[in-house]
């Protein structure tokens, strides 16, 4: 007992710090950046954890086909007591029977099963991918509104600052005192905005913690990022084939149910063929008369709708074949087209960030920060200031937009060329 112990004692003492290392190591979701975003959302992923069920299902439908007997034996026993005027005695009878499938029916169900469980499997595929697509659709949201409450907090205190101005100068005479009612209007439109862009990034951080399973309402993400597309997308465009559709998940998917569909049909035609059922009985008969013997059933099939022919199963498993195939042409159609579509959004989302220089962004921001001594100076009227402000800021708001539609664009064109998202972030 003693030996037990200090074995117990020491397996504790070695296990202890390659658990906490795994403890360290584990993803902390309330903390979420590029590496650990997709991880965090598959783990909490229902539609991913739906369909990892489903597919525990497909396996135990799996494991039922490939059963060798079709059923388990009978074993029968009844007794009676025979008697006459002169004696009597005690019968007894005991039945052992067994069906066998003699066409093959198991091994088509087992097939049948097989390609289901496989079709299920690239579904899986599907769910995280289309999981990891939406997680980097959200952390880009996320992003792009913290950038715009940021700039929407710039421009609410420059207004500010620029309605003060105007609102002395016009106590002192200097201005018009219409020009101070319209700097004080535009800081109102400013907080307002201010204020939504603020909703937004509120709303958006609770689209991103419903998705992790945390509550939104009481949960604070923090979250680290820049609006920078996905890496390795316009390399994966150029290397792009249409001849890679058969490797898809989707389509694989669809050649799996159909395959799955045509076993069915093959097995419902095999159970046309008239299983045997095997028996071997004994009994005590008569007046103490011991028998023993063996025999065979075999069902008598009936045609048209008098007996079971399966001729409703293999047309509905045929036609639902026919349906697979058709799925994957449809499949095969929608990628190519989202395909098409997702790249040359790509490349114009590409374009148009390519539009805006550095110097230019720069440039913009010094001008909005000197806007209020610019005024106080009398080098720049109060409405020119106004005006000033509103084209500056669409300037740098329009970044911040393209730069976030450049990110959705690799997004959505790395799901459409079927590249694995969730090591985006390398």
């Amino acid at each position: 007992m003693n030996r037990l112990l200090v074995l117990v004692i020491a397996l504790g003492a070695l296990c202890h710090p390659f658990a906490r290392a795994l403890a360290q190591d584990a993803p902390a979701c309330s903390r979420l950046q590029r590496e650990n975003l997709v991880p965090c959302v598959l783990t909490a992923s229902l539609a991913v954890r739906s369909e990892a069920e489903e597919w525990e299902a497909a396996r135990g439908r799996e494991t039922v086909s490939s059963t060798i007997l079709p059923s388990n034996p009978v074993l029968s026993f009844s007794g009676a007591r025979r008697t006459n005027d002169s004696t009597s005695a005690n019968n007894w009878y005991i039945t052992l029977e067994q069906e066998l499938e003699i066409a093959g029916q198991r091994g088509a169900r087992r097939d049948a099963a097989a390609a289901s469980r496989k079709a299920q499997s690239q579904r899986v595929v599907l769910s995280r991918r289309k999981a990891a697509e939406q997680a980097w659709l959200a952390f880009f949201d996320v992003l792009a509104a913290a950038e715009e409450r940021r700039l929407a907090l710039r421009l609410s205190e420059i207004a500010e600052r620029v309605s003060a101005v105007a609102r002395a100068r016009a106590e002192r005479g200097l201005g018009a005192p219409v020009e101070a009612d319209v700097a004080a209007a535009t800081a109102v439109a400013a907080l307002t905005a201010q204020m939504a862009a603020e909703r937004r990034s509120r709303q958006n951080e609770a689209v991103l913690a419903s998705m992790l399973g945390f509550d939104p309402s009481t949960t604070q993400l923090t979250i680290e990022g820049d609006l920078q597309p996905l890496d390795g997308v316009s390399d994966a465009l150029a290397r792009y084939s249409p001849a890679s559709l058969a490797e898809r998940p989707e389509v694989l998917a669809a050649n799996a149910e159909a395959r799955a569909q045509e076993r069915r049909a093959d097995a419902f035609r095999r159970n046309r063929i008239p299983s045997p059922t095997l028996s071997l009985f004994a009994q005590n008969d008569g007046f103490n008369e011991r028998v023993f013997g063996a025999g065979i059933r075999l069902p008598i099939p009936l045609p048209g709708n008098v007996g079971q022919t399966y001729r409703g199963e293999i047309a509905e498993a045929e036609a639902l074949t026919r349906k697979a195939r058709t799925d994957r042409e449809q499949v095969e159609r929608e990628i190519r087209l989202e395909v098409a579509r997702a790249a040359d959004t790509f490349e114009s989302a590409q374009r148009t960030v390519d539009l805006f220089s550095n110097e230019q962004l720069a440039r913009a921001q010094e001008s909005l920060e000197s806007l209020t001594s610019e005024v106080e100076a009398g080098r720049l009227a109060v409405r020119d200031a106004i005006v000033s402000q509103q084209v500056l800021v669409e300037l740098l708001s329009a970044h911040v937009a393209a730069r976030k539609q450049w990110c959705v664009a690799s997004v959505e064109l790395a799901h459409a060329l079927g590249l694995d998202l969730e090591g985006s972030a390398q």
